[in-house]
């Protein structure tokens, strides 16, 4: 079948565990080849790496089909808030689009082993959607109005490339803004209130 010569079988569950009665796998839809095609038109991608290689796949089809980008993230017994954290490192690729009606990304934490070097999926253990820029906004601490990188870091209590790459997404996403500076230290404020934003299911 197209595109599955060097499918790792974790990609291939995932397909599989995607598909509704109807759809077709490795369908070519306006010159690429697309993971999973839903008998209603959405389309489906599993992402297991970096998600920079999608932006121009995005960028093309977004406009005229709905598409969900699946990223699987391997955890041991339970999803920790530094694991979630970590799909801004891949988000820094196209934020801006989080805000397309057309797409949705699904964070699809998983059990996993690994045998003769090939992930292979023993059970997912919880799915966080995102759908709207209000699903990154509930990210921010609460207790910050204003603040500087460094208060940020100290709150979300992740490494400082995370926190970085999620500034950069929110600024993105203008859920905060630059205001001005402390000494050396930008300051920013919060533009989009994430109190009340959920993930979805």
């Amino acid at each position: 079948m197209i595109g599955t010569l060097h499918e790792s079988p974790l990609h291939a569950a995932l397909k599989l565990y995607y598909a509704r009665p109807g759809a077709q796998f490795e369908v070519p839809v306006e010159g690429y080849i697309i993971d999973l095609v839903q008998a209603d038109g959405e389309l489906v991608e599993v992402q297991t790496g970096g998600f920079k290689p999608l932006r121009s796949k995005l960028e093309r089809l977004l406009d005229y089909h709905p598409m969900r980008i699946v990223h699987p993230v391997a955890i041991k017994k339970r999803r920790t808030p530094r694991k979630l954290l970590n799909i801004f490192e891949k988000l820094v690729s196209f934020p801006t689009l989080l805000t397309h009606p057309n797409l949705t990304l699904d964070v699809v934490f998983v059990r996993e082993e690994k045998r003769e070097q090939r992930r292979h999926l023993l059970e997912i253990v919880e799915v966080q959607r995102f759908t709207s820029a209000e699903c990154v906004a509930q990210f921010l601490p609460s207790a910050l109005e204003n603040f500087t990188l460094k208060q940020l870091i100290t709150h979300m209590r992740a490494q400082k490339w995370t926190v970085e790459c999620f500034l950069y997404c929110a600024k993105a996403l203008e859920i905060v803004e630059l205001v001005g500076k402390q000494g050396n230290a930008h300051i920013y404020a919060r533009r989009i209130s994430g109190s009340t934003a959920r993930l979805a299911p």
